[in-house]
């Protein structure tokens, strides 16, 4: 029987495919390896996604905005601006997970919130 890989690796798989959409049909590009998750980057926004493992483990996502001269604007969580597109509450966008079910699960939840997100976001 093979070793079972490591959380931060399925996270980053699951990631990749979850995410799958922001390179098919946003414009983005692929993603780049962080520490902790993923980066996506478009002319305009930044994507991170990450998981911060430990006795209360995270996914987290956030969106930064970029300038036109490649300068980072302030950014913010996932879910606030979930909740501030009126996409639905904060609740929507969990972040805790206490087992690897739930850290994957957590990363579907986050996608599918972005996904219903990023039509909302202003144009630049």
């Amino acid at each position: 029987m093979g070793k079972r890989p490591q959380l931060p690796e399925e996270f980053r798989a699951e990631a990749r495919s979850a995410f799958a959409f922001l390179v098919e049909g946003e414009g983005f590009a692929p993603p780049e390896d962080i520490d902790g998750g993923l980066r996506y980057l478009r002319a305009d926004l930044m994507v991170r996604v990450w998981f911060l493992g430990g006795a209360e483990s995270e996914v987290l996502t956030r969106l930064i905005p970029l300038a036109p001269d490649g300068s980072r604007g302030k950014g913010a969580w996932l879910d606030d601006l979930y909740k501030a597109a009126a996409c639905g509450p904060a609740q929507d966008v969990p972040v805790f997970a206490s087992t690897r079910r739930g850290v994957l699960r957590r990363v579907h939840q986050h996608a599918e919130a972005l996904r219903k997100l990023l039509p909302r976001l202003p144009v630049p």
